[in-house]
């Protein structure tokens, strides 16, 4: 008989105990998800700033490319003015196509609009390809033998 009364109250400490102590673990599991629930957000925060300064430095970068290569395409423009017709004509659509594209890179690069990190990079990569094959053109153009 001393059993049975023995038998219920440690059967209720335990129930207890096991209330208690999940009700305990519940608490830490929220505390550990909001932490990383702020983690999240700063890392989310400090990428968007890391983004920010090499989009401004690439834009930069470009932009500058862009504004040396205008001013190699007018010098050669004011250079054809005075050479002769034959000069002019094996030249003035190779300018103005160097012209066309230099333009269209800029637009591209002015209506660029950010969409993630491989986007990102691809676009970079190709736009790089493409300035540097612009340069290479117009170099190629201002280091022909017959333009002098």
């Amino acid at each position: 008989m001393k059993n049975k009364y023995f038998i219920l109250p440690a059967i209720l400490l335990i129930a207890g105990s096991l209330l208690t102590g999940c009700d305990n673990n519940r608490e830490k599991t929220t505390e550990d998800a909001s932490e990383s629930i702020e983690q999240a957000n700063q890392n989310l925060k400090d990428t968007q700033a890391q983004y920010e300064r090499e989009w401004k430095q690439f834009k930069s970068d470009v932009e500058l490319e862009i504004s040396t290569n205008e001013k190699r395409i007018d010098e050669f423009k004011k250079k054809m003015e005075t050479m002769s017709e034959k000069f002019k004509a094996k030249y003035e659509n190779k300018v103005l196509t160097l012209e066309q594209k230099n333009i269209g890179l800029k637009k591209k690069l002015n209506n660029y609009k950010y969409e993630g990190k491989h986007n990102w990079e691809e676009f970079k990569q190709e736009f790089d390809n493409d300035l540097d094959s612009l340069a290479n053109a117009i170099n190629d153009v201002f280091t022909d033998k017959d333009n002098q």
